[in-house]
Formats: structure tokens, C-alpha cells, sequence
């Protein structure tokens, strides 16, 4: 049977000359990371979502981490209640939190009857969060007009890069839908 055995090594006690500072950044301060920028960017921006899910826990999970960034969040619990919402919200949704697997009214037919609509309403963005992350559920979101996708369990960096994309000024014209990666 093999051991690893690790040994403490002794202090170096030798007198050395502390480094040279290199640049003004390297005051102990790390720079902000991926997602802290991208909560940054939310808290600035702000905006109203809609949040789109059968699953209670789901739904108040996912409103209360876009709370917690400075969005303004209604809720639907099914496909009915959130082209209802789309289509009476004043002012306009900036953007839909869609699952796709809901009994009656499914996020892909709902997200059909919102590129029905006439107006600026049939614009909305409309990112699938969805459980289902097969190469054919997310060309299903595409055909019906969904913008992004975002795989469960929901996480906030992946779900803020997904807004951000379309929220952002300066989206190109014809985009297609983008995947976002799962966070290894």
C-alpha cells in the first residue's frame, strides 16, 4: 500500500528585501470578477423581467436572485399567464425568464403567441431556463423564437451574462440564440 506522507518545510528566517511594486493596481485588491462585474452592470442597468416557471420554489428562486441585482420581477406561473403579462404590461417587459416543461401552456408555445404579438411586445427578449439541455430542446427554443438559454439549476453569473447580451445596447441585428454553458 502506498503512503504519501507530507512534510512541513522549515521557515526560511533568511533577511529578504520585499518585492518591487510592480504597478498601483497590486494594493492587495484583487480586480472584480466575471460575476461581480456582470452584478455591477445589473444594479446599474436595473430593468423589469418577467419570470416564467410551474415550480414555486423555481419561480421565487430565480425572482429573488434578480431582485437581489436591482430588477423589477413579476411573476406567471404558466405559459396563459405570461402571454397575458406581456401582452398588458405597462411599461414593457425588458426582458422574459421562460421555462420551457409547464403543464397546460408550455414556454414554447407561449413564446409563439409573443412573437404573435404586434409591436415592440413581439421583440421582448425571451431566454429559455429550462431543465431539458439536449441539442434538440434548445433547436426547439430557437424555432419558437427564444433568444438565449440558461440550464438549471439556475446560476446567477450565467443567468446575468444571458441578460446582459440582450439587454445590452448594440445587439446585432439577426442574432441567433447562444447557448450558455453549464460552470463546470
Amino acid at each position: 500500500m502506498n503512503h504519501i506522507i507530507l512534510h512541513r518545510q522549515p521557515l526560511d528566517t533568511s533577511p529578504t528585501e520585499p518585492a518591487p511594486c510592480s504597478s498601483p493596481v497590486s494594493l492587495g485588491t484583487p480586480p472584480p470578477s466575471g460575476e461581480e462585474r456582470l452584478v455591477a452592470w445589473a444594479m446599474a442597468r436595473g430593468g423589469r423581467l418577467l419570470v416564467v416557471d410551474d415550480s414555486p420554489t423555481n419561480r421565487l428562486l430565480t425572482a429573488a436572485l434578480m431582485r437581489k441585482v436591482g430588477f423589477t420581477v413579476d411573476t406567471a406561473d404558466g405559459g396563459a399567464e405570461a402571454v397575458a403579462s406581456v401582452a398588458g404590461a405597462e411599461p414593457p417587459y425588458d426582458a422574459v425568464l421562460m421555462d420551457v416543461a409547464m403543464p397546460e401552456v408550455d414556454g414554447i408555445a407561449a413564446t409563439l403567441a409573443i412573437r404573435a404579438m404586434t409591436g415592440a411586445r413581439a421583440m421582448v427578449p425571451i431566454i429559455a431556463v429550462t431543465a431539458h439541455g439536449f441539442a434538440e430542446d434548445r433547436d426547439r427554443c430557437v424555432f419558437a423564437g427564444m433568444n438565449d438559454y440558461v440550464p438549471k439549476p439556475v446560476r446567477r453569473p450565467e443567468l446575468l451574462a444571458a441578460l446582459k447580451r440582450w439587454l445590452e445596447p448594440g445587439m446585432p441585428e439577426g442574432e441567433t440564440v447562444k447557448r450558455t454553458n453549464p460552470v463546470p
